[in-house]
């Protein structure tokens, strides 16, 4: 039992630690700009990957990222990963193709601490081979005087589902 207290308190303080220890900067002190900072992030030319030590930066440590596929089969619609597993299976595409996603929008709701952002973008690889628009939308709290983003989940548009003029910039 003193084993098991001593690793729940071990792994308690590494988590506290974890999000002292991450680096501030000025785009987390407003929600526009933590979400400009994410496509910042991931817009990098052919051959560079991005800084994921940066890209950790505006998350929870136990933030969840999820992408929303319709036309995926039954059961593979919802995709999730933590972000190490984020990292690891979707970011080498962004250095080997190269990728520039661009924020067309920003519609936010806000109260109290937390937040729900929805950022429509529109994103291309650099071969010329892919180029969608869709929406990236953010579950936000807001303590030790900066944003932390909880969750991400981001869907592209498709023929049947255009995004709505009110999510575009005009």
């Amino acid at each position: 039992m003193l084993r098991f207290v001593f690793i729940t308190v071990l792994f308690s303080v590494s988590c506290i630690t974890t999000i002292d220890a991450q680096t501030d900067t000025t785009a987390v002190k407003t929600i526009k700009g933590i979400t400009d900072k994410m496509l910042e992030l991931i817009s990098v030319p052919i051959g560079e990957e991005p800084n994921w030590d940066d890209y950790r930066n505006p998350f929870l440590p136990t933030a969840q990222k999820y992408s929303l596929n319709p036309d995926a089969r039954p059961g593979r619609e919802v995709h999730s990963w933590n972000l190490e597993e984020f990292i690891r299976n979707v970011g080498p595409l962004f250095g080997r193709d190269g990728f520039k996603e661009v924020s067309i929008g920003l519609t936010v709701n806000e109260y109290n601490g937390i937040a729900v952002a929805f950022q429509t973008y529109h994103s291309k690889n650099l071969l010329g081979t892919y180029e969608k628009r869709g929406v990236n939308t953010y579950q936000l709290v807001y303590k030790q005087n900066r944003w932390w983003i909880v969750n991400g989940l981001f869907v592209s548009e498709d023929p049947e589902n255009k995004i709505p003029k009110k999510y575009i910039k005009q």
